[in-house]
């Protein structure tokens, strides 16, 4: 390898030496890379070296041009190589160097790098998207896109073209100095989102449900299904069967803990002014403290509004 390098240097030198004896003589070292990591096409010889010297020999050398590199790919450039075309750009350029030692890797590998625009980067640029717009939407599914891209100066632009209860079109674009590179057209299919109760602990069957086991959580409409966000009608129901933390409850899941159950009499209150009335009534429907059910009065047949109380008390409202 050393002898390599020697002939090498020692060749560049015979070379140089013949340039124009009236040019300025000057001398520098240029250690060529194994590897070499680029942002545009044209290569020069400051991309594939470390080059020292004066301020004059490297701005000289640090321009001359060692070769092309097609945009995400990759090319070898061989010392020999090299070392002819600094030679060839010298003696063009009528510049002579007293001694220009060359030497590193004696094969540089030049990659022209990329930046890869893949599903998940175009999802997380989605998901930012409608988290910042639309929070009562999730998105379900985004289509794959395989993309490279010089690593250059470029600009992305997300735009939502519309959006209906399942799906929404965006268009993804890319510019590279102001002008479109690449434009798509994405498929996006989103679902909303809705406030059920889910279990926060694992509830036996059987077992009254407490309220440090549940919350209001927002999960899919299509998860929500058959669930309720109304806390009374879960709070202190049974549970029919064995519900695991993160499972939405369902009505269907419960024996609910009503104050007033729908077939079973009730004591029906009727004031008015210091004047207080209590019947017996049948309730039509169950209900707890606040809600305004249907009462029948077994002894005239006539259904009434009463207004929950408590267990078993409703006060008349209306007929």
């Amino acid at each position: 390898m050393k002898c390599l390098e020697r002939l090498l240097t020692l060749s560049l030198n015979l070379i140089i030496l013949s340039f124009f004896l009236f040019a300025p003589s000057l001398g520098a070292t240029v250690r060529l890379k194994q590897k070499a990591l680029v942002t545009k096409s044209n290569v020069t010889l400051n991309d594939v070296s470390e080059i020292n010297g004066t301020d004059v020999e490297k701005e000289l050398l640090s321009s001359i041009p060692i070769g092309e590199v097609s945009p995400c790919s990759h090319k070898t450039f061989s010392k020999t190589e090299i070392a002819n075309l600094i030679a060839n750009f010298l003696r063009e350029n009528g510049i002579s160097f007293k001694e220009i030692k060359l030497t590193g890797s004696p094969i540089v590998k030049v990659t022209f790098e990329c930046v890869q625009i893949d599903q998940d980067h175009l999802k997380k640029l989605i998901l930012s998207y409608m988290k910042k717009n639309y929070p009562n939407y999730e998105v379900i599914s985004v289509p794959t896109i395989a993309l490279k891209l010089p690593k250059t100066n470029y600009k992305e632009y997300l735009n939502l073209e519309s959006m209906g209860r399942t799906y929404a079109r965006f268009t993804y674009e890319i510019r590279i100095n102001g002008k479109t590179y690449r434009k798509f057209w994405i498929p996006v299919r989103i679902e909303r989102k809705v406030k059920v109760i889910v279990a926060t602990k694992p509830i036996v069957r059987g077992s009254k449900i407490t309220a440090d086991e549940i919350s209001l959580k927002e999960v899919r409409e299509s998860l929500a299904r058959g669930g309720t966000d109304d806390l009374r009608l879960v709070l202190g129901a049974k549970a029919r069967r064995d519900i695991l933390p993160g499972e939405v409850i369902k009505e269907r899941d419960i024996y609910p803990n009503f104050q007033v159950k729908k077939g079973l009499p009730v004591r029906i209150v009727y004031l008015k002014g210091n004047l207080r009335i209590e019947l017996l009534g049948i309730a039509l429907q169950n209900g707890n403290e606040g809600d305004i059910i249907k009462v029948k009065n077994p002894s005239t047949g006539k259904v009434i509004l009463c207004k929950v109380l408590g267990n078993g008390l409703v006060e008349f409202v209306s007929d």
